[in-house]
């Protein structure tokens, strides 16, 4: 009897050590203790692994994303650089790999840079070609967008990486949508295939509007093809608050049924929250532009999942006004009435820049306080919990434009990626 005990319990002891050594994050991390983890302050998130600029094949960062190989099932940072895109497999979060880089668009090879672009002092303080680069993801192809003057939408099928053989390579886009030639930014509706780019004021189309041009990739992701814009008219015909700096696009699924099923951008307008139904790509509408007290400029946010409520965050309040970082909160639930409900007020200085939910965990990049990790299970104002945060610039905490530029929490597990633009990318864990 001992000895059947024994060897049973042997077994066990050796099927459960298998099962923990294929964990793709295994124990490999280092915690976060008494408020620090590698010389970075910290609460509730650890830390996996650190790359620099010079170590991603750049300068200075900007944005960033996110990929699953839905075939072997690694994990990559899409890491936006000043001068193109890096892919850094994360699969081992504590040894990241820079299997390569895209490089600028080869529309920029050719063309001249634009004066308006070559000689603007832009909001951070970067006098360069282009400090902005954006990049979104569907059917395991990237959309890159950038504000320098022709770069255009540049199309690249992700599974190319899978062929890599002497890492890093360097790669050249598959396709060049050329229908606009700068833009802000560049959102995706994964559900019905189209994309919704933002910011842009030059090019073909839509041009000298910054609204919503409107590109369909669901028929063939390596082949978009352009479907419609949207700029918010005022009466007259005059543009009101027709640029959109940011946008989230979905198939609405809320608590307002008249637009059950309809495909709805909540977008972040510079002086207001823009609400449109861009159901119908030829006529699309809009169902409410509203300001708010104390906007300096509407940034970007992010819905709930159930719909009930948008969190945005505005870039300018805390250099215009003084006031701490703030959150505003929204409620949907009347879409062409949403209802602003107040702001959270963290204890930082710092200007906020991106945030994005999953599940009940709001993730919010926010330039020198770094990462901050929100529970929103109570979704008022009053109710934010602040939970975690992992500082990238400890020695500035001011409101100025320098540290984590964005965040990506969206893959399996616990892996959350953020973008800092001097520091570089840092592979942190989130337990959640």
């Amino acid at each position: 009897m001992f000895r059947y005990l024994t060897l049973s319990l042997l077994i066990t002891l050796l099927f459960m050590g298998c099962s923990t050594s294929t964990d793709t994050n295994d124990r490999n991390f280092s915690p976060c203790e008494n408020g620090t983890v590698e010389g970075f302050p910290c609460e509730g998130v650890d830390y996996y692994s650190h790359l620099t600029p010079q170590e991603l094949n750049g300068e200075r960062l900007n944005d960033i994303w996110g990929w699953t190989d839905p075939q072997s099932g690694r994990e990559y940072a899409l890491v936006g650089l000043t001068d193109g895109v890096s892919f850094v497999d994360i699969t081992n979060p504590a040894e990241p790999l820079v299997v390569g880089k895209l490089l600028e668009s080869t529309s920029q090879d050719a063309s001249a840079q634009s004066p308006l672009i070559a000689n603007h002092d832009d909001e951070h303080g970067f006098k360069e070609e282009s400090a902005w680069r954006d990049l979104k993801v569907f059917e395991n192809t990237m959309y890159v967008v950038s504000e320098q003057g022709e770069h255009g939408l540049q199309v690249f099928d992700l599974t190319r990486l899978r062929s890599v053989q002497n890492p890093p390579e360097e790669f050249r886009e598959d396709v060049l949508y050329s229908r606009f030639g700068n833009a802000h930014n560049i959102a995706i509706n994964e559900e019905s295939g189209f994309a919704y780019v933002v910011g842009s004021t030059t090019g073909e189309i839509c041009a000298q509007q910054g609204g919503l041009h409107m590109v369909n990739l669901g028929d063939n992701p390596l082949e978009p093809s352009f479907a419609g814009c949207h700029v918010e008219p005022e009466a007259g015909g005059v543009i009101r608050d027709g640029y959109v700096h940011d946008t989230q696009c979905i198939t609405y699924t809320g608590p307002d049924q008249r637009y059950a099923g309809e495909e709805i951008c909540f977008s972040s307008a510079e002086q207001s929250f823009l609400i449109s139904n861009v159901t119908d790509k030829e006529n699309p509408a809009t169902i409410s532009n509203t300001a708010y007290p104390g906007v300096q400029y509407s940034h970007q946010g992010w819905l709930t999942d159930d719909r009930q409520y948008f969190f945005m965050n505005d870039e300018a309040d805390e250099l215009d006004t003084g006031n701490r970082t703030r959150t505003y909160v929204w409620d949907m639930t009347d879409l062409e009435q949403p209802e602003w409900l107040g702001f959270f007020e963290h204890s930082t200085l710092s200007v906020d820049h991106n945030l994005y939910v999953s599940g009940s965990t709001m993730y919010q990049a926010n330039y020198t306080s770094g990462l901050r990790v929100i529970d929103i299970s109570n979704p008022e104002p009053g109710g934010l919990l602040p939970v975690g945060f992992f500082d990238t610039t400890p020695d500035d905490n001011r409101a100025v434009f320098a540290g984590i530029w964005s965040v990506y929490p969206f893959f399996n597990g616990d892996k959350v990626i953020v973008s800092d633009i001097d520091n570089g990318l840092f592979v942190l864990r989130v337990d959640r």
